[in-house]
């Protein structure tokens, strides 16, 4: 019988139609391992692409995007946008226009790295012990290579799609997106026309110490960003005559007024739903305080305990972080200016001017300017969608007891540009990577489980299916 397969698929392919398996929604297994094979090929030499921003070059990344999609039978259009340099890369596998279409975002650029703090090179694309080492191999151009990958399948298997498949390579998101998803936003809206869904980077599978997925968690919103600057004035003068209500001396008092100001907690009902989803996998000491958070956040003990998790503290609360200090030029003298810069994250829906005056509360210093560096506002997705319902699918079909569970997210992605136009955005990185790797993002050594890419397109894939085949 597999003989007779075999020999049919052969006259297919002779014949110049698709054989039978590529008929179907569903391709064999051994389609996803000759996917995940090309995917770690093209995802290795895609990290060989230096894109590091500043000062970004991200037009080298979107031609060899471009180039594999058009070497594949996708057209591709390849687009400046306020600098010859910094490009993006759009594609579009049309459907029959029956549902509004998905876009498949990610962005090109990469933080910088230091060689020589790596223990491999970090423009190489190089494997090593099962894993896949480079400057954005976790952020997020193994994100973009999936996203590719699953389009190449859809394509490969004639797929019939009630929804058209969008691929967009942005620049500049590691800098704020401004010459790129916001440039998009504003000046080229037409490439998600007819969109209604997009996946981006934003949160993955959190697995457990035994490397087993706890849950795949969704990220339906972002905290909206606003940098503040904090400048103190006043004369300037000798260091041998010090003087009480010098400039450096007033900004100091104020921030530390500020950074040891009690913490202020929120919790709002989408977070509430994610701890309580998650208790019944987390640690022992956590799971009581996470199905019952108001009242943990009220009790100083338990507010301790909640804390020590820098990552779920940042959703129940807006944070602030003291990053620039500026002030002097000279040892024996006493500057006429001293400044600090905040980075400050806000839950959803709580506005900028709002927050301002809460700064200027705890600086209590009138004579304390604050003046606003950056705000980027991001709007919440309902947390319920077709999208979402793909996903949670997905997972039931592979782990009936692992829950799919929204959430809001501590840092910023391109998203909130979308969301702006009308599209609902998730953040979902569908591979199972475990806190060790995790931790490389950003950091030295950044490197991807090749195990966990592989289970990440199979997903990503089957998502898509979900999402866009005829019922």
């Amino acid at each position: 019988m597999h003989r007779i397969f075999r020999l049919i698929c052969a006259l297919s392919l002779c014949l110049g139609t698709a054989p039978l398996a590529a008929q179907a929604s569903q391709p064999t297994q051994s389609d996803f391992e000759k996917a995940g094979t090309e995917a770690t090929e093209l995802l290795s030499k895609y990290l060989q692409v230096d894109t590091t921003n500043p000062p970004g070059n991200e037009k080298l990344g979107a031609d060899y995007l471009a180039s594999v999609l058009k070497q594949n039978g996708i057209e591709a259009e390849v687009f400046a946008t306020d600098d010859p340099n910094r490009a993006c890369v759009y594609a579009r596998l049309k459907g029959s226009g029956k549902k509004k279409g998905i876009v498949l975002l990610n962005h090109l650029d990469v933080v910088p790295a230091e060689a020589k703090d790596w223990k491999y090179p970090p423009f190489k694309g190089e494997i090593h012990d099962g894993d896949l080492w480079g400057r954005g191999a976790l952020d997020m151009k193994d994100m973009g290579i999936a996203e590719l990958e699953a389009m190449l399948m859809l394509k490969r298997e004639g797929v019939k799609l009630d929804r058209d498949i969008i691929f967009l390579g942005t620049p500049d998101e590691e800098v704020g997106g401004a010459h790129g998803a916001q440039w998009v936003k504003e000046h080229r809206p037409d490439v998600v026309k007819g969109a209604e869904f997009l996946l981006n980077e934003g949160y993955g599978i959190e697995v457990g110490a035994n490397g087993k997925p706890l849950y795949w968690g969704v990220d339906v919103a972002e905290k909206s960003v606003l940098w503040l600057k904090v400048t103190a004035k006043g004369n300037a003068g000798h260091a041998s005559m010090p003087v009480r209500d010098s400039a450096p001396n007033r900004l100091v008092e104020g921030l530390s007024r500020l950074v040891n100001a009690p913490v202020q907690f929120t919790v709002l009902p989408v977070v509430q739903q994610f701890f309580r989803d998650i208790a019944d996998v987390s640690a022992p000491d956590v799971r009581e305080l996470y199905k019952n958070l108001a009242a943990a956040t009220k009790d100083p003990e338990k507010s301790k305990i909640l804390m020590r998790d820098k990552q779920m503290a940042a959703m129940l609360r807006n944070t602030v972080s003291l990053t620039v200090l500026k002030a002097g030029y000279k040892t024996n003298v006493i500057p006429a200016e001293a400044s600090a810069e905040l980075d400050c994250r806000l839950l959803p829906d709580v506005t900028s001017e709002d927050f301002i005056q809460y700064i200027k509360s705890l600086l209590n210093d009138p004579t304390l300017e604050v003046s606003v560096l950056s705000w980027d506002k991001a709007g919440p997705s309902p947390a319920k969608s077709e999208l979402f319902q793909a996903i949670k699918d997905v997972a039931a079909a592979e782990s009936p007891s692992v829950p799919v569970v929204p959430l809001v997210v501590g840092w910023f992605t391109d998203s909130h540009w979308f969301r702006e136009l009308g599209l609902t955005a998730y953040g979902f990185e569908p591979f199972d990577v475990d806190k060790e790797h995790l931790d490389t993002v950003h950091g030295k050594n950044e490197r991807l489980p090749l195990n966990a890419f592989k289970n990440g397109i199979h997903r990503l894939h089957d998502i898509l299916i979900k999402l866009s085949a005829p019922e």
